[in-house]
Order: C-alpha cells, then structure tokens, then sequence
C-alpha cells in the first residue's frame, strides 16, 4: 500500500510517487521476514488507470528497484479502483526467505 508509517497516504493523485512508496514498504515487509527483493518470485502490480502511459510509468519504477529481475513472473493491470481512497497502486508479492536468514 502506499501508505506511511502513520497510515497516510502518499503521493495523493500521483501513481509513480506511489508506485515509490509501495515498493520502499514492500521492501520493510521483506526485510522483517529475513528476505528483500531479490527473493521475490511473483508480482501482481495494480495500477487505476487504463492509459498505457501511467502503466509504463509505474512500470519504469518497478523496473528500477529491481523487483523485476531474475527468475520472476508479474503481470501489471490497470484497475478500476482499489481499496483506499486516492490509492492508485498496489503491489502484491511472493517470495521466499534464504535459509538460515535472519528475521528482525
């Protein structure tokens, strides 16, 4: 979710500001269960829009962070909404954890 430590949403009406701030939370998430990134092996990256170029854009921040790298599947759709108010991404993910990986 694009959402700070408080809860508040950020990047209100921007999906690339977002698509960041998922991606940083995600990144949290991973890192509390002993994994990050480069462990994740499948995404399912929501976008509300139907225009080719917010996808590409959101896309692009995806791409940057390295989520997409590696023995990975993800598939990126536009939606019609999602579960908050002004939420415009949302980014769900499996991956595995290292054995042997720390967990904080």
């Amino acid at each position: 979710m694009p959402l700070d430590r408080d809860g508040n949403l950020v990047g209100a009406g921007d999906p690339v500001r977002q698509a960041e701030q998922v991606i940083a939370n995600l990144e949290v998430q991973l890192e509390a269960i002993g994994s990050d990134l480069a462990h994740v092996l499948s995404t399912d990256v929501y976008v509300v829009s139907g225009e080719p170029a917010a996808l590409s854009a959101v896309w692009e921040v995806v791409e940057a962070s390295g989520l997409s790298v590696g023995p990975h599947s993800s598939t990126l759709l536009g939606v019609a909404c999602l579960g908050y108010t002004g939420q415009l991404v949302e980014i769900t993910a499996t991956a595995t954890v290292p054995e042997g990986a720390p967990r904080s």
